[in-house]
């Protein structure tokens, strides 16, 4: 029993050193610096996994054999996330620690400010591990521009006409100002690839589009030029309007009237839609004064009259009229 008591009382005695121990190590300088080489470390940490990350898939990037320059980013891009979930997770544990250290001196002014000028010297010291990631992401790119995509298909072609802006060119009726903006694929009711070309680093395409409105729709061909170059994918460079027309229905022909009037010889021509529905009306007006036939279209409303002739520069000798459709 006395000997048991003895080994009880030693141990004890050894816990006890050891706590003093610690504790005299212990103070608000030490654990300052502690708790801010523990961030220090996170960082050393951080750069060393991004450097290799870089340098892996540099050495690697034949063996991926990727397909599309999309999917060779996103493999980088990746890695490059997963080491700064790693940097967060351990910045966030040198946080709590820190806290944690920092709350030992919560009552005592003097000691925190101790624990916290330590803490912002280590910082200060600290010489922060630096990778060149501009050299990197070059080098990157330059392997990922070796890669190059399949041509755009018929999909594709459909999905990059959204946002663009289709005129009807020079030589039409709506004005140079007038143009049918693609919203959705539903605007799109036929797209035919009609030609092919590759032109240099450029893809050319000739197509025939079948413009679907709520009213009215119109047909175009037009050429497509795509580019790679620095993009990650075939890019829709321009689109050129060949011709754009109007789909007639010949539905509201019989709704407008036509009369012809003049004061000292200059003509109007006067439309009058009888109709419960504003029309469009196109059509070519011969000039009296160069013999030239210049198109035009204006908008006769519901019930109504509209005259041309003002948006004509000079008088008008003839007028004909080529369409007669919902606008």
């Amino acid at each position: 029993m006395i000997e048991k008591r003895i080994k009880i009382i030693t141990a004890n005695n050894i816990y006890i050193l050891l706590c003093i121990l610690l504790f005299a190590c212990s103070s608000p300088e030490s654990d300052g610096k502690k708790a801010a080489q523990k961030s220090c470390d996170c960082f050393e940490e951080y750069t060393g996994k991004l450097s290799t990350a870089y340098e892996s898939y540099i050495e690697n990037f034949n063996s991926y054999s990727f397909k599309t320059r999309i999917e060779a980013r996103e493999k980088i891009n990746k890695s490059i996330l997963e080491v700064k979930d790693d940097y967060n997770i351990c910045e966030e544990k040198a946080i709590a620690y820190r806290n944690e250290l920092s709350n030992k001196y919560l009552t005592n002014r003097a000691d925190a400010d101790k624990f916290q000028y330590a803490y912002n010297a280590q910082f200060s010291n600290y010489r922060t591990p630096s990778v060149d990631s501009v050299a990197f992401q070059s080098r990157i790119n330059s392997l990922i521009q070796t890669i190059i995509p399949q041509k755009p298909d018929l999909a594709k072609l459909k999905k990059d006409l959204i946002g663009r802006k289709i005129s009807e060119g020079a030589d039409g009726y709506r004005g140079k100002d007038w143009y049918w903006e693609i919203k959705s694929l539903n605007d799109l009711k036929n797209v035919e690839i009609k030609n092919e070309e590759d032109r240099g680093d450029d893809y050319l395409l000739d197509v025939y589009l079948l413009l679907q409105g709520e009213n009215t729709d119109y047909e175009a061909n037009v050429k497509i030029s795509y580019v790679l170059r620095q993009y990650d994918d075939w890019t829709i460079d321009v689109i050129t309007t060949e011709n754009m027309n109007i789909v007639q229905t010949h539905n509201y022909d019989d709704c407008i009237t036509i009369r012809l009037w003049g004061l000292l010889g200059e003509h109007r021509y006067e439309f009058t839609n009888s109709c419960d529905v504003s029309l469009l009306v196109g059509g070519v007006a011969l000039s009296d004064t160069d013999e030239r036939w210049e198109k035009f279209s204006i908008l006769v409303d519901a019930n109504s009259s509209a005259t041309v002739g003002d948006m004509i520069q000079n008088r008008i000798k003839d007028c004909k009229i080529h369409f007669i459709e919902r606008p």
